[in-house]
């Protein structure tokens, strides 16, 4: 009798450890930790709950009842290698860089929506098509002068794009403008034969103005003028050598 009370002893027992290590697994697995900056989306079999776990440790339904998809919420940088046709059909690439951050409130929203994979789905698109239609609106040498007008429209062209999906939108930046080899070859003829005019109007003018200062001293150096210099400098001695009309400053010596 005292066997048959010992064997269940230990048989009850084994099933509290059983049942203490699967509430142990239960706590750990239900414990979610979030990184600074992140929030995790939970979900119930698929199903998003609204839930979202802010920064820190977070406690969900264990053994897959619940489960969390971390987003990351701090400023984002994308870069995108984009081609468009300009308003003269010139073709032109560049690289928009892209910062971004998803706004805090919808991130669920985002999740049964987009999904994990918004900036391939959603973010890169835009930002091509965007630069693409902004480009159409400039000639290629425009793009080059007013480049910050282009910046803006493709910055306003995101906002209206991303923002309503819950992707805000910091700062845009173009860089790396390069045309074809053909334009590229005829804007530097260009500023050639600009420099060619400036150095030949130059040029034009400084000759006019020397003949402008010849013709004034003409004007200036008259005869009388000569021989009123001459007349004041003379010391009163006859010179040994006189013109050859027998002059001296243009008065007769004989």
């Amino acid at each position: 009798m005292a066997q048959v009370n010992v064997s269940g002893k230990n048989k009850f027992m084994g099933i509290t450890i059983l049942l203490a290590v699967l509430l142990l697994w239960g706590l750990f697995s239900g414990i979610r930790t979030i990184d600074t900056g992140k929030i995790g989306v939970v979900t119930m079999y698929g199903r998003v709950t609204g839930r979202e776990l802010s920064e820190g440790l977070g406690l969900v339904w264990p053994f897959g009842i619940n489960s969390v998809t971390i987003y990351d919420i701090k400023v984002q940088k994308e870069i995108s290698a984009t081609q468009a046709a300009t308003k003269d059909l010139q073709d032109v690439s560049a690289e928009v860089v892209l910062n971004y951050h998803l706004n805090r409130g919808d991130v669920s929203k985002i999740h049964q929506t987009i999904g994990a994979l918004y900036n391939d789905k959603i973010v890169t698109p835009a930002l091509s098509e965007t630069f693409k239609s902004a480009s159409a609106k400039y000639n290629a040498s425009e793009l080059i002068t007013e480049r910050a007008s282009l910046k803006k429209d493709v910055y306003d062209q995101l906002i209206i794009r991303l923002e309503k999906y819950g992707v805000v939108i910091d700062d845009v930046s173009i860089t790396n403008f390069k045309f074809s080899d053909s334009f590229g070859r005829a804007i530097e003829e260009k500023q050639v034969a600009q420099q060619n005019a400036e150095r030949a109007k130059f040029n034009l003018e400084a000759a006019q103005t020397d003949a402008q200062a010849q013709a004034a001293q003409a004007l200036t150096l008259s005869d009388a003028y000569l021989r009123k210099l001459a007349i004041e400098k003379w010391d009163g001695k006859m010179p040994s050598t006189v013109a050859g009309d027998g002059t001296v400053f243009s008065i007769p010596t004989r």
